[in-house]
């Protein structure tokens, strides 16, 4: 029986592509029942920016969300309260919601780096388990570590020899990341491959700031780049079409990105700047090229040879249900 089994479970996370879709839709697949909320009290540009740079900007409009989200379940008795990232609540509204849920378990899952979540460190000691992706927090902060995970759709993805594309690199821009594409793109278009691009900005506001503070972007233009996000549907379509996935993760992490464990569960081949992924247990470097992030160099013989499938036990290890089971364990 699944440890999920009518277990009741409070969730809170900020919109990630949909990714917390699949987690809710998850853990109720398994049996629990699964209370959903935002992370943010909003999705705005604005409210993100306050956010990120520091969420007391805007204490009144998420202290009046989070007490509205406690009234409205504090009849509930859960058996966890399960945060994501944990961006914007406050210790004050975390030590609330364990005085009305005193049986509920307390987790926090650290999917970006707290050099890029500074929030998280205010409310450590608000919860009963914090786990992250990132081996230098894990190593600092005495967390648990747990690496990402690939979701369901990924594992019946195509396996053969035919490609509409030799790699794929969809991604938000950030750092380096888009000069560092353009360059490799360029070394593959010398031997004949392609590499398809989507470049995600998510305002127009961002782009031409970075066009503004950024020589680099002087000469770029916003049609290149792309101000929604990529469905779930459509993604899912070019990575079965491709061959490999590129990855380039934030300067600010050492945790493998979730197009990294995409790669894996999808079994394609992948090259990423990361150099912390030869010390896992699924690094194959017939799979898994690994660059140098200021000069790469990209080598033909990569598609020369097929993926090779890795043991079924360090596979399924990075499933979501895994990933879900280390998460509440």
């Amino acid at each position: 029986m699944s440890i999920f089994a009518n277990k009741k479970i409070l969730f809170f996370s900020s919109q990630l592509f949909g990714y917390e879709i699949d987690i809710k839709s998850k853990m109720e697949a398994l049996g629990a029942s699964v209370d959903y909320f935002d992370d943010r009290p909003s999705n705005t540009f604005f409210t993100k920016a306050c956010i990120r740079i520091n969420p007391k900007i805007l204490d009144k409009k998420i202290t009046d969300y989070y007490n509205n989200i406690v009234e409205k379940v504090k009849e509930k008795d859960y058996d966890y309260i399960f945060f994501i990232k944990g961006e914007a609540i406050s210790k004050t509204i975390l030590k609330r919601l364990k005085q009305e849920h005193p049986r509920a378990k307390m987790i926090l899952y650290l999917w970006d780096s707290i050099r890029n979540n500074r929030n998280a460190l205010n409310n450590l000691d608000c919860f009963d388990k914090i786990l992250s992706f990132d081996k230098d927090d894990v190593q600092k902060y005495g967390f648990v570590f747990r690496p990402l995970f690939y979701t369901d759709a990924y594992k019946g993805l195509a396996t053969g020899t035919s490609f509409v594309y030799d790699a794929l690199f969809v991604g938000t821009v950030h750092s380096d990341r888009y000069l560092f594409i353009e360059n490799i793109k360029q070394q593959m278009s010398a031997f004949a491959k392609t590499l398809y691009t989507y470049y995600f900005f998510p305002s127009i506001i961002l782009y031409y700031r970075k066009k503004i503070v950024d020589r680099t972007f002087k000469k770029t233009k916003s049609s290149n780049f792309q101000f929604s996000a990529l469905s779930k549907e459509k993604l899912l379509t070019l990575v079965n079409q491709s061959f490999c996935l590129v990855d380039v993760q934030h300067p600010k992490q050492t945790g493998l990105t979730m197009r990294t464990i995409e790669a894996l569960g999808a079994h394609k081949k992948l090259i990423t700047t990361n150099e912390t992924i030869k010390d896992y247990d699924f690094y194959n470097p017939h799979n898994i090229l690994v660059v140098n992030r200021e000069n790469p160099i990209i080598k033909v013989e990569f598609w020369n040879t097929p993926y090779q499938n890795i043991e079924s036990d360090i596979y399924k290890k990075y499933s979501i249900e895994s990933w879900l089971n280390d998460i509440v364990h």
